[in-house]
């Protein structure tokens, strides 16, 4: 699956428009890469076919061939579907209006919300990630994490005013983008992971929870409680 992504973190497709056969080709590649998603968190990636896939999509075998090589191929355009669809949340978190704090606040309720309604997949891909005998390479590897950081130089935009402003440029905002962004994470592993709970008392109260860490302190916090 191609990235559609500049290396501002923008959808390089909202510059110019595309053709009806373009807009056709890749309406069909997405119904390929969700019937693939469907199947993956109801069966599992290793014990899924392309066959299964092309029957489910509707389409024939040779179909599927014209977009993705193999299943391994289909699983890496899922990964980079995911993280478009993560980046699409960071852009919008940052580009409405008000202060850092707001943003990152609109953020975490974003990622919190995405992350409970596409946990099964999620931990499909951590899964397979995660297993010895990856599909992933090296090169592959590399550019999940380019993309992650692209997110981060985003996230962090709205930090330099206030690093500049609060502590006079000492603390990198990229850097401190990644310790929000691994504190989110983090969160939402624990509390959507398959063994641990699949509830969440609300979308707002957790994302304020963890955005007031963030910025204000755990002994300020503990001090008003």
């Amino acid at each position: 699956m191609k990235d559609h992504t500049d290396q501002a973190g923008q959808d390089s497709s909202l510059r110019e428009p595309i053709s009806r056969k373009e807009r056709e080709k890749r309406a069909r590649e997405m119904e390929i890469l969700k019937a693939a998603r469907d199947l993956f968190v109801a069966n599992g990636f290793r014990e899924t076919t392309l066959d299964e896939i092309a029957r489910h999509a509707e389409f024939g075998k040779g179909t599927i061939y014209n977009y993705f090589a193999s299943k391994e191929e289909l699983f890496l355009g899922i990964i980079d579907q995911t993280m478009d669809e993560v980046l699409a949340i960071c852009n919008d978190a940052i580009a409405v209006p008000g202060d850092a704090r707001e943003k990152f606040l609109r953020y975490a309720s974003g990622v919190i919300r995405y992350v409970k309604e596409n946990g099964e997949l999620l931990h499909v891909i951590y899964h397979e990630l995660h297993r010895g005998s990856s599909t992933v390479n090296v090169t592959k590897l590399r550019e999940i994490l380019d993309r992650a950081r692209r997110g981060w130089e985003v996230l962090a935009r709205p930090l330099t005013d206030a690093t500049q402003n609060r502590l006079a440029g000492t603390c990198d905002p990229v850097q401190l983008a990644v310790l929000f962004d691994g504190m989110l994470r983090g969160y939402c592993f624990h509390r959507f992971s398959i063994e641990g709970s699949q509830q969440v008392e609300d979308y707002s109260d957790a994302a304020e929870l963890i955005t007031s860490v963030f910025f204000d302190g755990i002994a300020e916090r503990t001090h008003e409680g």
